[in-house]
């Protein structure tokens, strides 16, 4: 007929994502969730889900259906039903409170009702950056706006903020390894529409960066926390460290592992060979930090697309392919005893699960940049460094070795006492 939306309704588990289909949970309280969820609600208030019978054991407030229509027989598992129906909404950034008076259901967040209306926290829309680096300097910034706003953010790398109370939306990108990553979590983004706010953008300027000493500095300098703590560290869920386990279980180490960034050049950013380190230089201090160590080399290439530059160090293991997602490369830094790589998301990545790193830089940018006073961090920068962050300018890229080479092996000594005490 004209004017109805037909709404399939099956008998299966959790939350259906499926347009125009609902799960039943065995009960019409349950498939009216659902179909909030499947009109864009981010909020949910429930009135009326006692799912228990009244105080002189009515089933309803009109008392028994006659004529054989059913009496609450199945009532314990449609409470049993809701948990897996609210593990799923919360994964999806939908808030669900229950402000029904006495209720049997327990898998949701209870206020009255009266408090229950009182709007939360005011919404903030978030434009975040694309680069995975940027992405992992933000958690500090949206770690502080938490505490304050329902958060809102547009961002290619969805698990980079797993733990953290927000709103993930999809952040249109051509760039292909985001690209290829929000395609593959695209479960992991809220369904409710982002708030009709004005959206704040998160950047910086190259002036910034210098002016504040850091990236992370001018990104807050653009934001509305102004002042942040270099607070972005990122825990690792035990699934995570189940999809790192097969690969380790796959190398047999036999050694504690090292991961190494191989320099590349791509044709999305030009900047690659002006940024990269002295190959010779950087191939050889690498050498020096792998002994005693299984060297696992990380890339995503692509022919005409990005490749290798600068000399082939032989690794144990290579995942040149992007063979390893965000999840499972992060569980293996954390695994890691040491993280070797030039200027890019490894050095925040280190950092932010907390793993020694020896950085080698060329051009571009310096190593104040990065540093935030952590000690695991080891810098090997230019006689010269340079911060001009330009494609252009003819950067002199020139190491002292004797001196790098010093103090490289005096680190890593220090890092290996370490470890052998926290062993």
């Amino acid at each position: 007929m004209a004017g109805i939306n037909y709404v399939e309704a099956v008998d299966e588990p959790g939350l259906s994502t499926k347009p125009g289909r609902i799960h039943t949970g065995l009960n019409s309280g349950y498939q009216a969730i659902g179909l909030a969820y499947l009109w864009g609600a981010a909020r949910i208030i429930l009135l009326g889900y006692d799912m228990q019978r009244g105080p002189g054991g009515e089933s309803h407030h009109h008392g028994d259906h006659e004529g054989g229509l059913p009496n609450l027989g199945t009532m314990p598992e449609w409470t049993r039903r809701m948990v897996q129906l609210g593990i799923d909404l919360r994964a999806r950034g939908v808030e669900v409170v229950n402000a029904t008076r006495q209720t049997a259901i327990t898998c949701f967040e209870r206020l009255p009702i009266d408090k229950a209306l009182i709007p939360g926290k005011p919404p903030l829309y978030l434009q975040g950056m694309h680069g995975l680096g940027d992405n992992l300097h933000e958690r500090a910034i949206v770690r502080k706006l938490v505490q304050t706003h329902e958060v809102w953010l547009e961002t290619p790398w969805p698990s980079v903020f797993h733990d953290l109370p927000v709103h993930l939306v999809p952040k249109a990108t051509a760039l292909r390894t985001q690209a290829k990553n929000a395609k593959r979590e695209v479960g992991q983004y809220a369904h409710g529409k982002p708030p009709a706010v004005m959206p704040q953008r998160i950047w910086y300027s190259h002036d910034q960066i210098r002016a504040t000493g850091s990236f992370l500095g001018a990104m807050a300098a653009n934001s509305v926390v102004k002042v942040v703590p270099a607070d972005f560290r990122l825990p690792i869920p035990d699934a995570w460290q189940e999809k790192a386990q097969e690969w380790l279980d796959k190398w047999q180490p036999g050694k504690p592992l090292m991961i190494y960034r191989p320099l590349v050049d791509r044709t999305e950013w030009a900047g690659c060979a002006q940024r990269n380190p002295d190959y010779a230089a950087y191939a050889q201090l690498a050498q020096i930090a792998r002994k005693g160590r299984f060297l696992v080399s990380v890339a995503d290439l692509e022919p005409r697309k990005e490749w290798m530059v600068g000399q082939d160090i032989g690794a144990d293991a290579e995942c040149h392919r992007g063979e390893l997602d965000f999840e499972t490369l992060a569980a293996l830094t954390a695994q890691a005893r040491l993280v070797f790589c030039s200027p890019g998301f490894a050095i925040i990545l280190a950092q932010a699960v907390e793993t020694p790193l020896v950085a080698v830089f060329g051009g571009h940018e310096s190593a104040r940049l990065y540093d935030h006073g952590d000690p695991r961090c080891h810098w090997i920068q230019p006689i010269t460094p340079c911060e001009c962050f330009s494609k252009m300018h003819a950067c002199r890229k020139q190491i002292d070795m004797p001196r790098a080479e010093r103090y490289l092996t005096e680190f890593l000594d220090a890092i290996a006492d370490r470890q052998q005490i926290a062993a």
